[in-house]
């Protein structure tokens, strides 16, 4: 087990003023703060003591902490900036509000985390002697400073003086800074000490073996001077014959030794030709990893297949070990292409407070979310200002879906509402009917929506002009494969894509089956799968909560990227960016944020 070592710089306390550093009792949480308003030092001592009896295993429990302390620090009249970090027995996770993280890892620094008036958090795994800088927002000036000494390989105690130096020269740095580190317990160092006298122990008794080892050869020694005495009182004919014989036997086992071993040797040596013809394409693959991991990936899978078609091929033991070698190596590379950096997972990007949503759309940098009870629509606007649409009579609303500018709900019949319009009113464009009366899924491509009815074993669609829809058509020609009652999501990109309970996928065009297949996945989704992509993104999002797991594919079936996190096992739904660049992933009142 591993606790928190750590040295902070703090600005002197004053009336109205007040940082600190603070750690919970069992040496695993560590935070920075800052805490400014009327009677800020005292309430700077209360929080020491409410920090050192925190208890948090993962990062839903640090959030809900950060949320009630943010409520009690507004009800107090204060402002508090921090920076906090927590080492669980699984991964290690980083959190600011009005803060900073940075992280020197391998000789590398990097900021990893900051945030104003807001919550960011990140998970991710930890490594030994991984070095912790804990910020404020005020602390930011002598920033640059602390990343540029940390690049200088010099010791903690020289790092904290010459900053504590630098820092003099500001008259108005209000700065709490950690400089944090975790090492092994006591606890930890005596188990290792158990282990040394464990292995100890395993020497001893290869002592003991080698003996009686000695003593074996003792006894064939003996074995054979006593063959040497018989010999000797021999015939010399009789001897002559024997030692002829001895000697043709040794020498036809030797033959056969040596024109084994040069066959052997002939087997290897073909073998590691190959192996280093075929590994050539991936010796330098980790700039093409940084700038086109999809061509990496294909390129790693390609030298995969020709290693195992060379196993099928005539070998020997030593030459398939080779073989095998090679193959688990080339296994872990394209293992490394897919997966997630791990200090790049999930962070907070809006917290709702209250609002508890079920499903989330992005359109034009626009956020739209469904609340759990389908009594209304949160819309989070570009500018990061928020209204709550509703219908008229509190209608419950089964489903939504979001295109040219206007917002599509599905009710008692559909309803439209202009988003562009001065005045925010919902037009009924179709009364309920057989077509959409237990509709579950609604989405939509330009002028089109799309409608899943389980019960009548199709998929509408309806095409929207002037305030009216069209009759609904039946879309889905090519029905074969289609469990309707096992499907779990609908998404539609211009291609209409189907997610099903078992984890299956199908994408469809223009009514028929069209070709789709994972590829390039370890362990293919069993569970039920949530999409999301858009008309103009070359990725597909496939969420499997089951498995804390996001896939993100090409529209061609082939892996990019899978991230597995904890936070996955709650999300509802998901929704691409219209950059391409991130997942955003909703969790009751917490979307988050995955960077692709």
């Amino acid at each position: 087990m591993k606790e928190a070592h750590f040295v902070s710089i703090l600005t002197h306390p004053r009336l109205y003023f007040c940082a600190q550093a603070s750690s919970n009792q069992s040496k695993q949480l560590v935070v920075a703060f800052f805490v400014k308003g009327q009677n800020a030092t005292s309430f700077a001592k209360d929080l020491v003591d409410e920090f050192s009896n925190w208890q948090i295993d993962n990062s839903e429990q640090l959030h809900q902490k950060i949320l009630d302390l943010l409520s009690f620090v507004r009800q107090k009249k204060l402002e508090i900036e921090f920076a906090l970090s927590l080492l669980t027995e699984k991964e290690i996770i980083f959190a600011t509000y009005c803060g900073r993280v940075i992280l020197k890892r391998n000789g590398q620094v990097k900021k990893i985390l900051e945030s104003t008036k807001e919550i960011k958090i990140i998970v991710g795994s930890f490594k030994d002697n991984d070095q912790i800088i804990l910020l404020n927002q005020s602390a930011e000036k002598i920033e640059k400073q602390i990343l540029q000494k940390l690049t200088e390989n010099i010791s903690l105690e020289k790092l904290v003086s010459e900053i504590d130096l630098i820092r003099q020269n500001y008259n108005d740095l209000d700065e709490s800074i950690v400089f944090l580190t975790y090492k092994t317990t006591a606890k930890e160092e005596q188990n290792q000490k158990f282990n040394l006298q464990k292995i100890i122990q395993q020497l001893k008794k290869i002592k003991f073996f080698l003996n009686k080892i000695d003593k074996l050869l003792k006894k064939i020694f003996q074995f054979f001077k006593r063959i040497f005495f018989k010999l000797k009182n021999q015939s010399r004919k009789k001897i002559i014959i024997t030692i002829v014989i001895l000697f043709l036997l040794m020498a036809s086992l030797f033959t056969f030794i040596t024109i084994s071993n040069n066959q052997n040797q002939k087997i290897i040596q073909n073998i590691t030709a190959k192996i280093v013809e075929i590994s050539k394409n991936t010796n330098n693959i980790e700039q093409l990893v940084l700038e086109q991991p999809l061509q990496a990936r294909e390129i790693a899978q390609k030298s995969l297949t020709s290693l195992e078609a060379l196993k099928n091929e005539k070998n020997n033991k030593d030459s398939l070990k080779l073989i095998e070698a090679e193959i688990n190596k080339t296994q872990a590379l394209i293992a490394e292409i897919s997966s997630n950096n791990a200090l790049d997972q999930l962070s907070i990007a809006y917290n709702l407070d209250d609002f508890l949503a079920s499903k989330i759309e992005i359109k034009d940098k626009q956020i739209f979310l469904l609340e759990n009870s389908g009594q209304e629509i949160l819309h989070i606007k570009a500018d990061q200002s928020r209204e709550k649409i509703s219908l008229k009579n509190n209608e419950k609303i089964k489903d939504f879906t979001v295109t040219e500018n206007k917002l599509f709900i599905l009710s008692s019949g559909l309803y439209m509402l202009d988003l562009s319009a001065n005045e925010q009113t919902f037009i009924k464009v179709k009364e309920e009917g057989e077509s959409d009366k237990n509709g579950e899924f609604l989405s939509s491509f330009g002028p089109y929506l799309y409608l899943l009815n389980k019960d009548k074993r199709n998929i509408y669609r309806y095409y929207y002009n002037n305030d009216q829809l069209s009759d609904p058509i039946g879309w889905l020609i090519d029905k074969q494969g289609v469990n309707f009652d096992n499907i779990n999501d609908l998404m539609v990109d211009g291609d209409l894509w189907l997610g099903f309970k078992d984890g299956n996928v199908l994408k469809f065009s223009k009514g028929t089956a069209a070709t789709f297949q994972m590829k390039g996945i370890s362990q293919l989704p069993t569970n039920p799968v949530i999409l999301s992509s858009n008309e103009t993104s070359n990725f597909v999002a496939i969420l499997e909560k089951q498995n804390k797991r996001l896939l993100i594919l090409t529209k061609d079936g082939q892996l990019l990227r899978e991230i597995k996190s904890n936070e996955l096992a709650g999300v509802s739904s998901i929704a691409l960016s219209d950059d391409e660049k991130k997942v955003y992933a909703l969790s009751g009142s917490t979307i988050y944020e995955v960077e692709i």
